[in-house]
């Protein structure tokens, strides 16, 4: 008995071993087959990269990376519902694993799907598994689509243990923006500055805020403070070059954008952006060139079609650029330019709803100049649909001429149109002085 005890053990062990060995096997081609997809990635190749990528989930199915990366290919082509139903094979992988919430937001934000981000992201903010980083992020995005009093109660989290942190008295001070305290929200960025000089974050929004104040001159002053790599971020490079164009120095803007495709060929957003510059000096045919090369590799790319867009304004041809523009937005709702185009279209062809809608998403977004801020409380004056938030915006045009009879004739149709409103709740940890 001992003797067939021992043979059947030798049997089963000789059985396990094969099978063993072919998981590893497996798991080692798919960990390979996921490096290779990446660097097809990498190289700007999403279309050879999906096979790859789905090569590996049939070798190891349960693996949700291998998921979130044929999701990020389908999207990098622009297909998205190859995305989404990507998303969903992970989400019946990975059930309501916090990693895969956090990957699934990632990816909605790169797919500029702000609504699915925010449900992912809440639902990680109400389980405590953001990181302060995050925390701030998810404000920033909650003000974005005018959660305003959410945004400020999702940075108390960080404010109540620690008052004093800079970077999310930064993110307060761009809520401020959001909610129309610009008084305030200027008063905060320099106190940062003052008492944190190198702080990059308060430099680059207090330059955007001087941008859209009309004071380009100080924008670049504080960018010229930023140093390393804070100071060459697409982002940070882009309103640079914003701020240049502002300044009249087409040329110079011209010149850093050229600068910084030589040395990032594949980034869209840079060479978007040279095209609009190329557009602004008048030369168009370089500018669609640019263009047509964006959307040859990324045929949904926002800047691209809104540069395109322009040029058929230029051209007298609104019902195409009211078409570019509309398909910028709907890839990326955020897109401000956009938006600074479509709202005066719309006044012309008095939508003024649509009109209205476009300057509110540019406020949410800290994108607004002084004098469209006048044009949304104009609007709100008709319409008396947000009476507190427009006596902000004209009592901040007021401030800086007194006597405008206009901005006056604003204040004095919206007090007649006021009604008694909830004072606001957003919470304020730090004391303002």
């Amino acid at each position: 008995m001992r003797a067939l005890v021992v043979v059947m053990a030798v049997a089963v062990c000789a059985c396990e071993e094969p099978q063993k060995a072919e998981q590893r096997q497996k798991v080692q081609t798919a960990s390979s087959l996921l490096a290779d997809g990446r660097a097809e990635m990498a190289k700007g190749r999403p279309e050879k990269a999906i096979p790859i990528f789905k090569q590996a989930i049939s070798l190891q199915p349960d693996d949700i990376s291998l998921y979130l990366n044929l999701a990020d290919a389908y999207r990098v082509t622009g297909n998205e519902t190859g995305a989404a139903l990507t998303l969903k094979q992970a989400e019946q992988v990975g059930g309501q694993d916090p990693s895969l919430k956090r990957a699934r937001a990632d990816l909605f934000l790169k797919m500029h799907d702000t609504r699915s981000a925010l449900i992912e992201l809440t639902a990680l903010r109400d389980l405590d598994l953001m990181t302060d980083g995050e925390l701030r992020d998810l404000s920033l995005l909650l003000a974005h689509v005018g959660r305003i009093d959410e945004a400020f109660k999702t940075l108390e989290r960080i404010q109540t243990r620690s008052p004093d942190d800079p970077e999310a008295k930064v993110v307060e001070a761009e809520i401020l923006l959001t909610r129309g305290d610009e008084l305030l929200a200027a008063k905060l960025m320099d106190r940062l500055l003052t008492e944190t000089p190198a702080l990059a974050s308060a430099r680059v929004l207090r330059a955007r805020y001087f941008l859209a104040n009309g004071k380009p001159d100080l924008a670049l002053q504080d960018l010229d403070m930023l140093a390393g790599d804070d100071a060459t971020t697409t982002p940070v490079v882009a309103l640079r070059a914003r701020v240049l164009v502002a300044l009249g120095r087409n040329e110079d803007a011209d010149a850093l954008l050229t600068k910084i495709v030589s040395e990032r060929p594949k980034d869209p957003e840079v060479m978007a952006l040279l095209a609009e510059i190329k557009l602004a000096e008048g030369q168009s045919g370089d500018a669609l060139l640019l263009v047509d090369q964006v959307l040859a590799a990324q045929p949904k790319w926002a800047r691209a079609l809104y540069v395109r867009g322009r040029a058929m304004e230029e051209q007298g041809n609104e019902a195409q650029s009211v078409s570019d523009y509309e398909a910028a937005l709907k890839t990326d709702p955020n897109f401000a330019p956009a938006l600074a185009r479509l709202w005066r279209i719309y006044e012309k062809r008095k939508q003024k709803a649509d009109a209205m809608l476009a300057l509110e998403r540019m406020l949410y977004l800290g994108e607004i100049t002084a004098d469209e801020k006048v044009e949304l409380a104009r609007h709100y004056a008709d319409t008396w649909a947000n009476v507190e938030r427009g006596m902000k915006l004209i009592d901040e045009a007021l401030r800086r001429d007194p006597k405008n009879a206009d901005y006056l004739k604003i204040k004095k149709k919206l007090q007649g149109g006021s009604a008694p409103t909830k004072k606001k709740s957003g919470i304020i940890i730090m004391k303002h002085r």
